[in-house]
């Protein structure tokens, strides 16, 4: 299966109007129930493939990121479901991106003493079915620094932002790590952290940038402005 190439097929998420609110939170949370379990069936098969058991510490973390893939798009639908009017004119991402920070640093145990902080420039609207995939590669981001950044376990910093550029949006995650490897291509290679965050970006029509240094990396998402409607066809992992 590829992650990053294939048709994931299912319902596209519709942008409907108020009238049809009720099917719509229904059918977003059947799309993102089969997204994360997709995404754990994806986990198993890497976990058999490595062909050892898998120690506590390693199980833990397995166990962790599942669980903020899960966190992650409850509190979207937590935003989603509350008055009509809220998510009216789409949802503020500044605004749920910096309580994503939060629940990351209160929640995963392998962040040790990394610091995720957020920063919101303003003006950061997107539409709400593109919500839960920036949402999601945003995540699955934070998680790769804060397993890989700092490989000795000294303290980092992850800084998220968002800010919109009159043409779009631009949501960045840096850390002050060690960076890549120079020849690792994160436009090709990587595991299925990596994989992920390609197949979501190119279903949004958006443009990933790597930008790695001596002292971090920097992971820019650029989120152009389509005044053409369009679907957003959720990641729905199948086996491989």
């Amino acid at each position: 299966m590829d992650v990053e190439h294939r048709d994931f097929g299912g319902a596209a998420v519709r942008h409907v109007g108020s009238d049809d609110r009720l099917s719509e939170a229904q059918h977003r949370i059947a799309n993102n129930l089969a997204l994360i379990a997709g995404y754990t069936r994806l986990q198993a098969t890497r976990v058999n493939k490595a062909g050892r058991p898998l120690s506590a510490r390693e199980a833990c973390i397995v166990l962790e990121e599942v669980a903020a893939r899960i966190e992650t798009v409850g509190e979207l639908h937590r935003l989603l479901s509350g008055e009509p009017g809220d998510v009216k004119g789409g949802i503020d991402l500044g605004r749920f991106l910096a309580k994503l920070c939060t629940s990351l640093m209160e929640t995963v145990s392998f962040a040790g003493d990394t610091t995720i902080a957020h920063r919101d420039m303003g003006g950061c609207m997107v539409r709400p079915d593109q919500a839960t995939p920036v949402a999601l590669i945003v995540s699955e981001l934070v998680t790769n620094a804060l397993k890989y950044a700092h490989p000795t376990g000294v303290a980092g910093r992850i800084l998220v932002s968002c800010r919109s550029t009159g043409r779009g949006l631009v949501v960045e995650v840096i850390d002050d790590g060690v960076g890549l490897s120079e020849d690792f291509d994160p436009l090709r290679d990587g595991g299925l952290g990596f994989r992920v965050v390609r197949g979501l970006a190119r279903q949004l029509g958006a443009d990933l940038v790597y930008e790695s240094g001596d002292i971090g990396l920097t992971v820019r998402l650029i989120l152009g402005s389509d005044e053409e409607e369009h679907r957003v066809i959720p990641l729905r992992p199948g086996r491989d």
